[in-house]
């Protein structure tokens, strides 16, 4: 479900050329510039320059580029350039100067007149005047020494106190990126380590790193059960693939079980027999998914006494899509953890696609259309949903989930791939009364965002959620490779997916309260 294409904006602005550099004509890749992803722990401002003074690089700009651009613009990283001093930034300021013009960065795809979100990155008008005066008056670096304050990032994890992971946990073995070719989505499992088995622990945040981020095109964690039937043992990562130590097996043949057709069936446990390639469901719970590296998200910090809990039974699913880059290559991806001291309520992720479906003005019950096919990691199910017409422009869909208890929401993450057009999230209270929670008109598949609600919201009993989305299958849309073809649904990128998540936690089930109840057991097993 961490689909994403890790292709950049390409702009005909150029690197300034400057005191006879020898630089060479160059596209601006900006495809990672000023990423909507890590909680930073605030977004020091510079003081505006003087009145009709020229800003200065050392003096008015470094503190904005620092803030909100060299998390991802930093070696090793997604960016394609480093922005961390004066030398790496001033061939790019006109290029700058245009992004920030346009609003193509900070890339955050929210109407601004719905919602408040904590890791709104875009900047104010006044750091954008800051920039296009500082580009227009000659881009000077400044007589006087530099202020700004480097974010400090170890090791590349990017909590913004800069702390180290309390548990840091790798894949069980690296895997070899082939120089060339197309690697299909696929999951690596292996057993949970004996820190996470020995106690239960609630997350304060998490944060997944590639171990070679270039050849990385999207990667997801999860802790998931086996399906009656399966076990883990050495087999095809996919059919026709290289042998792994984590694969998937059917315990009685000892086969590798494939991507589609009965794979899909044992994990759903359906139980229906379907021809590989036909679409197949499912089921409703598969696991816990805690996070995914994609561009626009691959650190979650959550709040304070509130996170996500790591199952002590189960295995670990690293979901993986890897892009060849022209030389072979060996990752090892990792995973940190960092703990929750005290908690009082768990957060789960649920979606709004589980329940009620609306397809171009008419619902939908479940015998009225094929059954889709999906595979990864997840705690919530992706219903059936009919096939997407070819050339249709605007093929809409709604989703409606109904709340029974009281919840607080915290994040909400539309998720959709190429064809993908817009979606909005709308409350409806008990009273009647409607309320956006979140509009992205102008959704990007290259930009996988969390929306982290800057105060939580109480969603009261006999509530509901609804998303609202559109779909362009025509030859308008740019990423669109095959108008004429009716789109699947799975979680392959080729195909499309309709997932309106929301993080939310339970406001009745306070773990302090349970635990007292429980005496000296856990806080509670699995949901």
């Amino acid at each position: 479900m961490c689909d994403s294409m890790q292709v950049g904006i390409t702009s005909k602005a150029q690197p300034d050329r400057q005191e006879g550099a020898n630089m060479k004509s160059a596209s601006l890749i900006f495809s990672a510039a000023v990423l909507a992803i890590v909680m930073a722990a605030g977004v020091s401002m510079a003081a505006e320059p003087a009145a009709g003074a020229t800003p200065t690089f050392n003096t008015d700009v470094a503190s904005i580029l620092f803030n909100n651009c060299v998390v991802c613009h930093r070696p090793n990283q997604i960016a394609p350039m480093a922005l961390m001093s004066y030398k790496e930034v001033r061939p790019w300021a006109r290029a700058i100067k245009e992004k920030i013009i346009k609003g193509e960065m900070p890339p955050w795809r929210a109407d601004r007149r719905y919602g408040t979100f904590r890791n709104d990155r875009r900047l104010s008008p006044e750091q954008v005047k800051t920039i296009v005066d500082w580009v227009d008056g000659g881009a000077p670096e400044g007589d006087t020494p530099l202020t700004a304050e480097m974010p400090v990032f170890k090791e590349g994890w990017s909590h913004p106190s800069g702390r180290p992971p309390d548990f840091v946990l790798e894949m069980a073995e690296p895997f070899k990126v082939p120089a060339e070719g197309e690697l299909p989505n696929f999951t690596i499992y292996q057993e949970l380590p004996p820190e996470l088995k020995a106690k239960e622990h609630f997350l304060e945040a998490i944060q997944i790193l590639p171990g070679v981020i270039p050849a990385v095109h999207h990667a997801s964690f999860g802790i998931v059960p086996l399906a009656p039937g399966q076990m883990v043992g050495t087999g095809e990562a996919w059919p026709g693939g290289p042998i792994i130590p984590g694969a998937l097996l059917d315990a009685k043949t000892g086969k590798s079980v494939g991507f589609t057709g009965d794979a899909n069936e044992a994990a759903a446990g359906e139980g229906e027999g379907v021809a590989a390639g036909v679409n197949v469901r499912r089921r409703t719970e598969t696991g816990t998914r805690f996070c995914c590296y994609v561009p626009g998200g691959n650190f979650q910090q959550f709040r304070s006494g509130a996170g996500k809990r790591i199952p002590t039974e189960g295995y670990i699913a690293w979901g993986m899509h890897y892009t060849p880059i022209g030389k072979p290559l060996v990752d090892r991806t990792r995973v940190g953890f960092w703990f929750q001291k005290e908690m009082t309520h768990e957060i789960v992720e649920i979606s709004t696609g589980n329940q009620t479906h609306i397809v171009l003005g008419k619902q939908l019950v479940d015998n009225e259309f094929t059954p889709v096919r999906t595979a990864g990691v997840g705690n919530t199910g992706f219903p059936a949903l009919p096939v997407i017409p070819p050339h249709a422009k605007n093929w809409a869909i709604t989703s409606i989930r109904a709340f029974q208890d009281d919840v607080t929401l915290y994040v909400l993450w539309p998720h959709m791939h190429t064809r993908g057009k817009e979606m909005t999230y709308v409350v409806t209270y008990p009273d009647g009364r409607e309320q956006v929670l979140l509009s992205v008109p102008n959704y990007d598949f290259n930009w996988q965002i969390f929306y982290e609600l800057k105060e939580p919201i109480k969603i009261p009993a006999g509530s509901t959620i609804k998303t609202i989305g559109s779909y362009d299958n025509s030859s308008a849309n740019k990423w669109n490779s095959a108008p004429q073809k009716e789109v699947y649904w799975s979680e392959q990128s080729w195909d499309e997916m309709y997932v309106g998540f929301l993080d939310i936690s339970v406001d009745k089930r306070d773990l302090r309260l349970m635990k007292q109840t429980a005496g000296p057991q856990t806080t509670g097993g699995r949901r």
